[in-house]
């Protein structure tokens, strides 16, 4: 049941951090804060904070690059090294992906230390 609360709390995150152009490392800054209010494992929490980041920012960077016909996206893309502004795409997503899971990972590690204690001798 906390899954999907943390599931539903990252993608409204998302949103609103997407919505009012903040910073993107503030989504591992929300992951982190909603991972400690909700007691879930640290798997499910890298896990659903990596799904719901990745699908997010990939819709709405997909959206983007629909929405300019690939013109930047394209021209990013083979900056990068990558064949398409579609992939751009992908690797952006990825990376919300991989930020929000490592907060959500964090936020349960700082959790469960908070509420189990720190480990002595092992």
């Amino acid at each position: 049941m906390y899954r999907f609360f943390l599931l539903l709390s990252v993608m409204l995150a998302a949103v609103a951090g997407l919505y009012f152009g903040l910073p993107w490392y503030l989504l591992a800054v929300a992951t982190v804060v909603l991972a400690l209010l909700f007691p879930v494992w640290r798997r499910a929490a890298f896990g659903f904070s990596f799904v719901a980041a990745f699908l997010v920012w990939g819709v709405y960077a997909g959206y983007l690059h629909f929405e300019s016909e690939g013109r930047l996206s394209d021209r990013l893309a083979v900056a990068f090294g990558l064949a398409e502004g579609w992939s751009l795409v992908g690797v952006t997503a990825l990376w919300a992906g991989i930020t929000a899971g490592l907060g959500g990972w964090f936020g349960a590690s700082l959790r469960r230390s908070f509420v189990h204690g720190p480990r002595v001798g092992g």
